[in-house]
């Protein structure tokens, strides 16, 4: 059975990103927000979508998708230092995105105990 527990996922900022649907340099953005999900089932990767910050359109910079088996396979408490992703869309990458992760297991729930 998946471990069950909190995944905190700190998105630091990011590294060279550029829309590829507009004419421009890349940006650095610092974004520094922490995010918590409740892990309940098997959960594979964590997938992050990355926005420009244009109010008009909100176009889809790409996406990154971070594994989590190195992770969780223990069922212990564990953690993946700040490391870039490649932000992707239709092949192509756009830069890199900085995330830290760290899973805190349910208190008493062993993966081994079901």
């Amino acid at each position: 059975m998946a471990p069950r527990g909190v995944l905190d996922v700190s998105v630091i900022g990011g590294r060279t990103l550029k829309n590829p649907d507009k004419v421009g340099h890349g940006t650095d953005p610092e974004w520094n927000e922490q995010l918590l999900f409740t892990i309940a089932d098997s959960v594979e990767d964590v997938r992050l979508r990355v926005h420009d910050g244009d109010y008009v359109t909100d176009e889809e910079v790409g996406h990154s998708s971070i594994p989590l088996n190195t992770l969780l396979e223990s069922g212990y408490e564990a953690q993946i230092e700040a490391h870039p992703y490649d932000v992707s869309r239709g092949g192509d990458t756009y830069g890199e995105i900085i995330v830290a992760l760290h899973f805190h297991p349910e208190p008493g729930h062993d993966k081994d105990q079901d």
